[in-house]
């Protein structure tokens, strides 16, 4: 007899105190995870206010460089008119040089023949 209440006993005490058991370990565990939530919550608004405030500096130093490239381009602009424009004046000064050595040669020959030089 002792033996089929020692048996029984076991099955008794696992339906009526492990549900219970249960429902404390489940209370014990919710309580613990609040706090956990809690701060990842703030850590995740820590995070997003740190990713706004990241977002508008790349946005302000992008607004920058895209300025300073703009002005760059328009003096890149201004000089390659202003090489273009030498180019054009020494193009057109060849043909007077070629013609200047053209008489300074003829000069010199006609100075050979008559003996100046």
């Amino acid at each position: 007899m002792a033996k089929k209440i020692a048996e029984k006993i076991p099955t008794w005490i696992s339906r009526f105190l492990l549900p219970e058991i249960r429902n404390i370990v489940k209370e014990e565990i919710s309580n613990q995870l609040k706090p956990i939530e809690a701060k990842i919550s703030a850590l995740d608004m820590k995070i997003e206010e740190k990713t706004k405030a990241l977002d508008m500096k790349i946005e302000e130093r992008t607004k920058a460089l895209d300025s300073k490239i703009s002005s760059l381009e328009a003096e890149i602009s201004a000089l390659r008119n202003e090489m273009n424009a030498r180019f054009d004046s020494i193009e057109k000064r060849l043909p007077l040089i070629e013609r200047i050595a053209l008489l300074e040669a003829r000069m010199e020959k006609i100075e050979k023949q008559i003996g100046i030089h």
